[in-house]
């Protein structure tokens, strides 16, 4: 089980820091801004589900058999929220803004990984600030 939970956590960050910008890019471009957010959407909605499915027991998360469900969800949803869907949001909101900019599909995907891997820092930094003060 930690195994998976390892592979799923790696998926989710690789996804969201080079797979995530370039359906961003792809979103944009077949159904403009509508379809960008729907897609960003989806994108939080399965790292929340991620965020909650690790907080338990059946992940093989040991706080959780000590100190209860209620005790890890919120920093499983708090740390997944800064590392992984602030990421998600700051490069839907690169995308948007430059897309009409660029006609470079390429150069769109490259600004949107550089956003994501710096968002993806900021976020480790912002969540390391708040559980260690």
């Amino acid at each position: 089980m930690i195994l998976l939970v390892t592979v799923l956590e790696l998926a989710l960050r690789v996804g969201v820091i080079l797979v995530f910008p370039a359906l961003a890019v792809r979103a944009w471009r077949a159904g403009g801004a509508a379809r960008l957010w729907r897609v960003g959407a989806i994108a939080v909605a399965v790292i929340l589900v991620a965020a909650v499915y690790v907080a338990t027991p059946a992940s093989g998360n040991a706080l959780a058999r000590t100190r209860g469900y209620g005790y890890t969800v919120p920093a499983s949803l708090l740390l997944h929220g800064l590392t992984l869907c602030l990421p998600v949001v700051m490069t839907a909101a690169i995308v948007r803004l430059l897309a009409p900019r660029l006609s470079s599909g390429l150069a769109l995907y490259g600004l949107g990984v550089l956003m994501a891997g710096l968002t993806w820092i900021a976020g480790i930094g912002l969540a390391l600030s708040v559980f260690y003060r």
